[in-house]
């Protein structure tokens, strides 16, 4: 459904990508883990198009692009078939839950506002939070808030939906709630990259995990094989790292 090939991506001299590979299939989990740095939210914000590669090829059912030279109106179809979820969440601060959900249908898609209203509303029900639909932000924990964001990336209805280290901003208490709605939305069968440091998470839901570090992919394998038989040195010492496992069935 959606293939990226030899994506390369630099900051000034800070190469932060040096020719990625991802391919996505309909339905797929892709939980994407690395240590800080390793270029992770780069590609992701570079398959949204909210970062230009300066490389690389990207195939999307029927379009076919040069990620470094896209124009606006493939840029356009790109984001057309996408959800994105953000670390912060990125609400407007003026608009009350409903209206955050709203606001891409009716000022991107042109649905109309009884309809987009409709929409949301769904959507929010979907993430647990139809009965705050006319508080604002302010008014809404940080994990409220996120469950808006995720409501607001489905209410387009995707292809594919994106989160960037959705629980990130969150405190610790708040992390489940978030993800149990993202393990709903992956039952449903939702297409969905997810780069996140939660661990278990991956483990339990991903159908594929991909372990980035500088800038390349390491290692790609089913949550099974990546958390339990890891091939790559580099993979096992992140793993041993972040999960305190000391042995491997090698």
């Amino acid at each position: 459904m959606l293939t990226v090939t030899n994506v390369h991506k630099s900051f000034g001299k800070n190469e932060i990508l040096k020719g990625v590979n991802l391919n996505v299939n309909k339905g797929d989990v892709i939980v994407i883990l690395g240590p800080s740095g390793s270029g992770k939210t780069t590609l992701l914000r570079i398959l949204d198009f909210l970062e230009t590669a300066d490389k690389g090829e990207l195939k999307f059912d029927d379009i076919e692009t040069d990620l470094a030279h896209a124009n606006k109106k493939t840029i356009l179809s790109v984001r057309r078939k996408t959800g994105f979820v953000y670390q912060n969440y990125n609400l407007f601060a003026n608009k009350t839950a409903l209206e955050n959900v709203m606001e891409g249908l009716v000022t991107a898609r042109k649905v109309p506002k009884d309809q987009a209203k409709e929409i949301a509303e769904k959507a929010l029900s979907k993430v647990g939070l139809l009965d705050r639909k006319d508080f604002y932000p302010s008014q809404l924990s940080g994990g409220q808030q996120q469950r808006v964001g995720i409501a607001r990336a489905v209410a387009i209805n995707p292809d594919v939906v994106l989160f960037d280290e959705p629980t990130s901003a969150l405190d610790p208490e708040l992390v489940g709630e978030v993800l149990n709605v993202i393990k709903e939305l992956a039952k449903e069968g939702t297409t969905m990259i997810v780069v996140t440091h939660e661990m278990s998470f991956a483990e339990e839901v991903a159908s594929q995990v991909v372990f980035m570090e500088r800038g390349v992919v390491v290692e790609q394998g089913t949550a099974k094989e990546i958390f339990n038989n890891p091939k790559e040195e580099r993979t096992r010492k992140f793993l041993q790292r972040v999960l305190k496992r000391v042995e491997y069935v090698i």
